[in-house]
């Protein structure tokens, strides 16, 4: 008698085990498609909300909710381009700045080259270039301009041209318009930051 309660004893904790069990593996795989769920929600809500000139929100994400900052600098480049010809250079600056940040986000989105990134950042110093020559800040605009011949895969008669210009202006005397050109032609690709120092060197 003493055995056999002995082992409806032991049965019943088992089942009561077994239940418990049960109830907790339900409860952890209802835990983790909660947490699943909202990580999904998480995702899609990772938009970039864009205003235009006419305060219309754009929002710019694909299927995967990853940022197109290609497209955004895309749009900013095109905004500051309006901003120019209406000559609201204040306006222009930022969003040219803007349209830079775009660009270094793409390192981390898409895996692209420093060669790649300061072929997309460079070109956009032509437009900062003028804005500067506007305020007659020739040494600075002439920095841009270097970045922007620099950083071209081969130098254009308009690049060429531009750089003489910006050059003259500069009024530096530490170097001639053909020792800069020589520096653009030179292999390997140029910092901002480099071509800076170099620049007030030529002073």
């Amino acid at each position: 008698m003493t055995d056999f309660l002995d082992v409806l004893i032991v049965l019943l904790v088992l089942v009561w085990l077994w239940t418990r069990f049960k109830k907790y593996k339900a409860d952890k795989q209802d835990d983790h498609q909660h947490e699943h769920n909202n990580k999904q929600d998480e995702v899609l809500a990772v938009v970039v909300v864009k205003e235009d000139r006419n305060s219309k929100p754009i929002v710019v994400e694909d299927v995967d909710g990853d940022v197109d900052y290609l497209q955004l600098a895309a749009e900013k480049g095109r905004e500051a381009k309006l901003a120019m010809r209406e000559k609201n250079n204040a306006e222009a600056w930022e969003l040219i700045q803007q349209q830079k940040h775009f660009y270094s986000q793409l390192t981390d989105q898409q895996s692209i080259s420093v060669t790649e990134l300061i072929g997309l950042d460079s070109n956009v110093s032509k437009d900062l270039a003028n804005l500067l020559r506007l305020e007659k800040k020739h040494k600075d605009a002439l920095v841009h301009i270097v970045y922007w011949v620099a950083n071209s895969k081969s130098v254009t008669k308009d690049q060429e041209s531009k750089l003489r210009a910006y050059f003259n202006r500069a009024k530096l005397t530490g170097s001639t318009v053909n020792d800069v050109m020589d520096y653009c032609l030179a292999a390997g690709i140029k910092k901002f930051h480099v071509i800076q120092k170099d620049v007030d060197s030529w002073v």
